[in-house]
């Protein structure tokens, strides 16, 4: 609970950045007027500085559709693991440890995939 509350605080500046107050405002949970979403005015790089609206704009949302993308990439991965049974990112992290490697490459191809496949899991459940 106690990070929950550090977590509130932190954001806290954030909030009072976008919404209105619930105290002044007619409904809760009205953006400010003059806020975009998303801008709360952390650019360390300074990638914004001399941009037009309209090229901010088409930052933002190159920035959107890259964002989904990644989503649906996690996504198509997290399915291809549910599918297959294969960890995508342990085996390939695993592939560099040397005996693991030598059993990759000879199951690589191989008519039975599925013993291969097995072999490997063994492998990975001794490290």
């Amino acid at each position: 609970m106690a990070h929950l509350n550090v977590l509130l605080l932190c954001l806290a500046p954030y909030c009072e950045t976008a919404w209105q107050s619930p105290f002044d405002a007619e409904r809760l949970f009205l953006l400010k007027d003059a806020h975009v979403p998303g801008d709360y005015g952390w650019d360390p790089l300074g990638f914004g500085k001399g941009k037009s609206t309209n090229d901010m704009k088409s930052i933002r949302m190159k920035e959107l559709n890259n964002g989904r993308m990644a989503m649906i990439a996690i996504a198509a991965m997290v399915g291809q693991e549910l599918n297959t049974g294969v960890n995508v990112l342990l085996g390939d992290a695993a592939l560099n440890q040397g005996e693991l490697a030598n059993l990759e490459a000879k199951c690589a191809f191989a008519a039975d995939e599925a013993a291969c496949s097995k072999a490997f899991e063994a492998a990975m459940a001794t490290l």
